[in-house]
């Protein structure tokens, strides 16, 4: 990757080379790239990921730029939750988790948990069920339906009487989004 870009919070721009090491820092008429392949603006885990991707590709002269410090600029993927759930309705967004999934564990930031989620009408439980299909359809392995008795089980704080049931997959996590970002700027 060529040298991403962002300014630091008192107004100048610094240049740091994918290896991590610093460069000088200038001001916004000061060093800018005058030629770049792609301008990717955001360097949350979708900018950082686009620009990792394209460099594996064998892409050059690629710059990320973000107003705010790294390795947390301040967008949302410093404050998400990073709970990632593997089963979705649609069959390309549950592989593209999946997929997802595999590359956090090869950077080393994710931690596998498993994950409940609950329902407290009988139109989310209908929902959970219908995930519950989906997931095995497309070869999602260790998910089960939850009695309310069993979520309790699981989750001892949590009031039974105020649910109807579960969806536990085994293979939920958290991701470090931010340690993830970090890496792929320095491996791109």
């Amino acid at each position: 990757m060529s040298e991403p870009l962002h300014p630091s919070p008192s107004g100048a721009s610094r240049h740091l080379p994918i290896n991590g090491e610093e460069a000088p820092s200038h001001k916004w008429g000061g060093q800018v790239p005058a030629h770049a392949r792609c301008v990717v603006i955001g360097c949350g885990i979708v900018g950082n990921s686009l620009a990792y991707h394209l460099t594996r590709l064998g892409w050059r002269d690629v710059v990320l730029l973000d107003k705010g410090p790294l390795p947390n600029p301040g967008g949302s993927t410093g404050h998400a939750s990073n709970f990632i759930y593997l089963v979705d309705h649609s069959k390309e967004m549950t592989a593209l988790t999946m997929d997802s999934v595999r590359q956090y564990q090869e950077l080393g930031v994710f931690i596998r948990s498993g994950g409940i989620e609950v329902a407290r009408t009988k139109e989310r439980m209908q929902e959970l069920h219908r995930r519950m299909a989906s997931g095995r359809s497309w070869g999602i392995e260790g998910m089960s339906l939850l009695t309310p008795a069993k979520v309790k089980e699981l989750v001892p704080f949590i009031d039974e009487n105020i649910i109807l049931g579960g969806f536990y997959t085994e293979g939920v996590g958290v991701v470090d989004s931010l340690r993830a970002g970090t890496l792929m700027r320095e491996k791109g």
